[in-house]
């Protein structure tokens, strides 16, 4: 009997043995293949995430180090994305509608992170009282970008050419409050954290936001949401790393939606604004969390049909040539 009680023990120990090793080896299969990822990103709301994951260390719990770096437009971004200069990041549609209208495969769309309409408008100095008051006036925004399609859009609504009713001029968000300041411009559109700067400029006062966007009025979809990319060769080649990043990444996410003023103290950093202008912004963000990710970007997949809309949209303003079937740039494996 003591012999059987003792291969039984032997067996036991064996059978333990093994699991704990098939554990080792699925905990090593799951590990980060590259353990630093680079991240394009700027003080925009839809980078907040990414900013927050590295000053609070959610990165670090799976082993991953994320380096962020600053570009001032997605355009920028999206072109050093393809190049292999970055891993991945965060753009605004239209910059990814655009390159998919390229051709360009070098990327992949893997989720949407927040919903915004308040934090991006039209905004003109106080004699200004409409839209319509525009002719004849010089009105800047970034060619390209998201305010670029919402002042087209808003311009249509009001019966307004922006070839020939006014001067529609190409400038940085980052230039405006000056250009604002010494009456170079007369209004320009632009996104947060300019926004709020130029709305707490004596003078100023906001004419329009997203929510006057044709598609935002049908659809809720503004005129350039948000969208997590990643470079492809770079998913294909570091899954393990991927999975890691998007697990972060999300966990961030949860972090803003739960406790937003911890998260507004290491914001201010990033944005240069003040608490309390972090935290009204914070306010006007809608978060989208890690488990919505399928029902909006695989089944049934409504962000992207919406995404589609958007690039008929931009051909119908001449921004692109033709629409690219959006779906096609999704990767389904990376969405949490």
């Amino acid at each position: 009997m003591r012999k059987m009680a003792t291969l039984t023990g032997v067996f036991i120990w064996v059978v333990a043995l093994v699991f704990s090793m098939g554990a080792l080896t699925v905990h090593a299969q799951e590990k980060p293949e590259k353990v630093t990822v680079i991240y394009g990103g700027s003080s925009w709301l839809g980078h907040y995430p990414a900013w927050v994951g590295i000053e609070k260390g959610l990165f670090k719990k799976y082993e991953l180090g994320v380096l962020f770096q600053n570009f001032y437009a997605s355009s920028g971004r999206m072109g050093s994305l393809v190049a292999g200069d970055l891993d991945v990041a965060s753009t605004g549609c239209i910059s990814a509608i655009a390159l998919m209208a390229s051709g360009s495969k070098g990327f992949m769309a893997f989720g949407t992170q927040d919903s915004y309409a308040t934090v991006e408008g039209i905004i003109a100095k106080d004699t200004l009282k409409s839209i319509k008051s525009l002719k004849g006036k010089r009105i800047a925004a970034p060619f390209a970008s998201s305010a670029h399609v919402l002042v087209l859009d808003i311009l249509a609504q009001n019966g307004l050419n922006p070839n020939t009713d006014l001067t529609l001029i190409n400038l940085k968000v980052n230039e405006m409050p000056a250009a604002m300041g010494s009456g170079e411009i007369d209004a320009c559109a632009a996104w947060t954290p300019h926004f709020n700067k130029l709305l707490n400029m004596p003078g100023n006062h906001l004419l329009v936001n997203d929510t006057q966007f044709s598609l935002y009025k049908q659809y809720k979809l503004g005129p350039g949401p948000d969208l997590l990319v990643v470079r492809r060769e770079f998913a294909q080649e570091y899954p393990n790393t991927c999975k890691a990043f998007v697990k972060g990444y999300f966990e961030a996410v949860d972090m803003l939606i739960n406790a937003p003023e911890e998260c507004a103290k290491v914001l201010v950093k990033l944005t240069n604004l003040s608490m309390e202008d972090q935290m009204a912004v914070l306010k006007d963000i809608t978060w989208i969390k890690g488990d919505e990710q399928k029902a909006l970007m695989v089944q049934p997949g409504g962000f992207v049909t919406g995404m589609q809309q958007l690039a008929d949209f931009l051909v119908k303003h001449q921004q692109i040539d033709k629409a690219p079937q959006v779906k096609q740039w999704i990767a389904e494996k990376m969405v949490p």
